[in-house]
């Protein structure tokens, strides 16, 4: 039996109350509740059924479904019980993450030394998740900002102590993005003393707007990301000897979520495979893309599943991962929790990340997945139920920066499958899959706009069915080769 490798149910009378003391009567229970009598038969069938369901949750939660906040909570109730109602054994995962939710929108207001004093725009100042809390008036300094005439090059500013060998204790570091991760800039510059950071874009293509940005770690002080624009003005007024006031009004703490897990009775000898979505939105909106939709088409997978023949989900566990917008916490969360024995049982995890976007792609990543065995079967019939529907399909070498790599950096194979996120679609991308060149492949990313309206429903039914398709694949390629 699977129970003494699989994870401790928390279905506790105090965590079953909470999470029924959340929902509002009539509203989360069942699907039908949500969307009975407002949309058509054909809109209230498989992943954009659910999709509207995560969509009215977020419209009574606040408007987003973000870890540790009632959107996310009543999100996982209602997935768990469309999977115990299929007949899945359904666990709650918990684990601790860090929480952040800003009270008020940041101020960066530059003074010069003449006392002119210059607001920075709203609309280019954002600030990072997990950053501290506190009012600060310092000097600016730039840190190896790697500016020159021309078009502007991958950036390392901040990544290396060193950068910080002439930085002055108590002022505010301005440093640019690029090659290593905003945790690590940030904690070298608390390392040389800085009172604040100001992290501005790259301005390498797709790295120029105001952006949004995630430290793995509370930080101590305050940090913001700008425009590469601001970014730019910031170094010169820098120069000059200004002067900024950095003010982040913000909650930071710790917090309670959890995983949802899905399985069926599973064979100890067989090997299994994870089909897994993040289920978190960001603070900033309801995500129905991001990922709502991935959410959403595993989810319809496991229903589908189960109404066809028992083997075809007797080795695949079904996931739908807690904070991964905080940096990927509860798939890490999860596989740093497998047992050994467990570990070198599974053969294949699927991602699915944003896979209703409105100026589509068409990606499947792969990571690891070799010529024969069960990755390989599910990669292969992917790729074949796409292109058997006559619809492009572009392959991708590695992993997709998502919940898949919590998997691949522990060596099992990957295949994650997405439609684009913030970055712009290229004119060979508008030729092969259609849309619209040079703009983003979700102009709503991590935006309160990312709502049903987002979605592109054709591209969300590829998906799901490409996946339903494999799993089958793959269940009776084990089933022939299981004595």
């Amino acid at each position: 039996m699977l129970l003494s490798m699989t994870f401790r149910a928390s279905w506790s009378i105090g965590l079953a109350a909470a999470l029924l003391a959340a929902v509002p009567p009539g509203h989360i229970a069942r699907a039908e509740n949500l969307v009975a009598g407002t949309f058509d038969a054909a809109a209230s069938e498989g992943a954009f059924c659910h999709l509207r369901a995560f969509q009215h949750i977020a419209s009574v939660s606040g408007g987003n479904r973000a870890a540790g906040t009632p959107g996310y909570d009543r999100s996982a109730k209602y997935v768990a019980e469309r999977l115990e109602e299929a007949g899945y054994r359904v666990h709650f995962e918990e684990f601790e993450f860090p929480f952040f939710e800003e009270r008020v929108p940041p101020v960066l207001l530059v003074s010069s030394p003449e006392g002119r004093e210059e607001p920075a725009p709203a609309a280019a100042l954002r600030t990072l998740t997990n950053s501290g809390s506190s009012n600060v008036t310092a000097r600016l300094r730039a840190v190896s900002l790697g500016l020159a005439e021309g078009p502007p090059l991958a950036s390392a500013s901040g990544c290396k102590t060193t950068d910080f060998d002439e930085f002055e204790r108590g002022v505010v570091a301005l440093i640019r993005r690029g090659t290593c991760t905003f945790q690590t800039k940030v904690e070298n510059a608390v390392a040389a003393g800085a009172a604040g950071v100001v992290i501005m874009n790259e301005g390498t293509d797709g790295r120029k707007d105001t952006y949004s940005g995630t430290l793995s770690e509370i930080a101590p002080i305050p940090v913001v990301g700008v425009s590469y624009e601001l970014g730019r003005s910031l170094e010169i007024a820098a120069r000059g000897g200004a002067t900024v006031r950095l003010d982040v009004n913000a909650v930071t703490g710790k917090r309670l979520t959890r995983n949802v897990l899905a399985d069926t009775a599973w064979n100890n000898d067989s090997s299994l495979i994870i089909v897994g979505a993040h289920l978190d939105s960001v603070l900033e909106g309801p995500g129905i893309n991001d990922n709502g939709s991935g959410s959403a088409a595993v989810l319809e997978a496991a229903l589908r599943l189960a109404k066809g023949a028992p083997q075809a989900r007797s080795a695949v566990r079904f996931a739908f991962w807690g904070a991964e917008e905080r940096g990927l916490i509860g798939s890490r969360h999860h596989v740093g929790s497998l047992s050994e024995e467990l570990r070198l049982h599974i053969a294949l995890y699927i991602n699915l990340d944003m896979v209703g976007s409105p100026n589509f792609a068409r990606f499947v990543h792969t990571s690891a997945v070799t010529g024969d065995g069960l990755a390989a079967v599910v990669r292969r019939e992917l790729l074949a139920d796409f292109r058997e529907h006559n619809l492009t399909v572009e392959e991708r070498a590695g992993g997709s920066g998502s919940d898949d790599d919590s998997f691949s950096q522990k060596g099992i194979p990957t295949i994650a499958l997405s439609t684009g996120a913030y970055g712009p679609k290229s004119e060979i991308e508008a030729n092969l899959f259609g849309g619209a060149a040079s703009h983003p492949y979700d102009p709503c990313y991590h935006k309160a706009c990312d709502t049903i309206e987002n979605i592109n429903r054709e591209v969300l039914e590829q998906n799901t069915r490409a996946v339903v398709r494999a799993l089958n694949a793959a269940a009776a390629g084990q089933s022939l080769s299981t004595p």
